[in-house]
């Protein structure tokens, strides 16, 4: 069957659901989305829910998103102790790199200036790949934003968007290339006070990623992680060329992918309106109001008011993943030649104007195996 590749936002909500042989029953408080939050194992309670003989399929709520772990193996049981290894790492990743739960690692980093400190293997993992791609964008990634995702995170609840003089005092407490990071060590720094780190547009494909390690070390060879639309998968299924993927865009487009990940991000289903006055309302208010999304731009602080929608096909989870967040920021003419540089990866702007309506990359939709649309569809 093809899996969807779009990003969600969910509310706060008792989810009951079976997870393979894994029934899950708990509370998941989420405000907003593309959040970390914490999660807990529940034992197993037996019945069958194999899609087919040897298809596996296990659900929960992971990093404040619905997770979709599919994969093939030998017999049930072994697909439950494969899918409780997954979800246990999963847990253990949310706990280095949450921004949500005050315990987590990344939370409890030193708020002063110099003061250094040895980090676990995941928060280092974080950290490393977050700074690459800091510099390979020149910035448009950026996971020091901490304190601004938090303020404008605050706006969406409250109502109230922050003033120039509030934004230049949080843009001083960010800023990659204030965070010191010795890789060999894993130690590190920040070089300003109240610098805070966030690595919402990161960790769900170092989640995925991690997820597919689980499965090849323990034999399973073909399977998809789907974090909340950040779909990373391993060989194809038995008997196929690639896992069938299908885009959230109007000509159904869907792709073909084996050991390779997808990532879809835009303002659609995460955005807040704007008004003159900085309060945030909606349209049906009767007032001028500016869309912002829920990325932000590290050079000005503010979210992104351009619509556009950003579609990254990639080798892993956490370059589709963090490239996704930083082509939205760079736009097409920037994250164009960015990617002439990245050839095994590929991306495709879809944006809510008549002059530019859709631009992609050379190669698009590498590393893809083949593209599908449905005849018919109109295009903009």
């Amino acid at each position: 069957m093809p899996y969807s590749s779009q990003k969600h936002r969910h509310n706060a909500e008792t989810v009951v659901m079976t997870t393979g042989t894994l029934f899950v029953q708990f509370l998941s408080a989420v405000i907003g989305a593309c959040v970390l939050s914490a999660c807990q194992c529940n034992e197993p309670v037996v019945t069958q829910s194999a899609t087919t003989d040897n298809q596996f399929e296990f659900s929960r709520i992971v990093m404040g998103a619905p997770c979709r772990v599919v994969f093939y193996a030998p017999s049930e049981e072994s697909a439950n102790e494969s899918a409780r290894a997954v979800f246990e790492r999963l847990a253990r990743i949310e706990e280095a790199l949450s921004d949500w739960v005050p315990s987590s690692e990344t939370r409890q980093l030193p708020s002063l200036a110099a003061v250094q400190i040895t980090v676990g293997a995941d928060l280092a993992t974080a950290l490393s790949a977050s700074l690459g791609y800091a510099r390979m964008t020149d910035g448009a990634f950026d996971p020091s934003i901490g304190a601004l995702t938090k303020r404008w995170r605050a706006a969406r609840r409250d109502g109230r968007a922050p003033d120039a003089a509030e934004l230049l005092t949080l843009r001083a407490r960010c800023g990659w290339q204030q965070m010191q990071f010795d890789e060999a060590a894993h130690t590190y720094a920040a070089r300003v006070p109240g610098l805070e780190l966030d690595f919402g547009g990161i960790g769900q494909g170092i989640g995925a990623d991690a997820a597919l390690a689980v499965l090849r070390e323990r034999g399973v060879t073909s399977a998809l992680i789907d974090l909340s639309g950040d779909i990373a998968v391993s060989d194809a299924p038995p008997g196929r060329t690639g896992w069938n993927i299908d885009l959230d865009d109007p000509w159904h487009t869907k792709l073909e992918l084996a050991n390779a990940a997808v990532t879809t991000s835009g303002d659609r289903f995460q955005h807040m309106d704007v008004a003159a006055d900085g309060g945030t309302t909606t349209a049906a208010d009767g007032e001028t109001t500016t869309r912002r999304s829920h990325i932000i731009d590290p050079a000005t602080g503010e979210p992104l008011t351009t619509r556009v929608e950003v579609v990254v096909v990639a080798r892993t989870g956490v370059e589709a993943d963090a490239l996704a967040t930083a082509l939205s920021v760079m736009g097409s003419e920037r994250g164009l030649a960015l990617l002439t540089k990245l050839p095994g990866t590929s991306a495709r702007w879809r944006y809510e104007t008549e002059r530019q309506p859709v631009v992609t990359s050379a190669g698009w939709p590498t590393p893809a195996l083949r593209v599908h649309t449905m005849p018919g569809i109109a295009t903009f």
